[in-house]
C-alpha cells in the first residue's frame, strides 16, 4: 500500500541539478538552491511503498545517495555538505523559519 512521503532538499544546495529516482525510475528533476533564511531548497511529494529505494543524484557533481523507505518515517531529508550527500528519515515534520 502506497503512503505519502515528502523529500526535503535542505542545506548546501547552490543551483545543482538534482535527480530523484524511485526503484531506478526518474520521477523528478529539479534545480535546487537553499534559501538561507529557511534552510530549505525544495520539497518533492512522493507516493511510495515501504521497502522501495529512493536515490538522489547530483549528476554534475557525480554524487548520489540512496534511502530505503520505512513506514512511520515519511519525511526524507537530504543535505549536501563537504562534498557529500546525506539522507535521513524522520517521523517529525521538519521545521523551517
Amino acid at each position: 500500500m502506497a503512503i505519502d512521503f515528502e523529500l526535503h532538499l535542505q542545506e548546501g544546495f547552490d543551483g545543482e541539478t538534482v535527480v530523484i529516482e524511485v526503484d531506478g525510475v526518474e520521477i523528478a528533476r529539479v534545480e535546487a538552491r537553499t534559501r538561507m533564511q529557511t534552510g530549505l531548497a525544495h520539497i518533492e511529494k512522493l507516493r511510495l511503498k515501504p521497502g522501495q529505494t529512493v536515490v538522489v543524484r547530483l549528476p554534475d557533481l557525480s554524487l548520489s545517495a540512496e534511502h530505503r523507505v520505512v513506514a512511520g518515517r515519511p519525511f526524507i531529508q537530504v543535505t549536501l555538505k563537504n562534498g557529500a550527500l546525506r539522507i535521513d528519515a524522520t517521523e517529525t515534520t521538519p521545521g523551517y523559519l
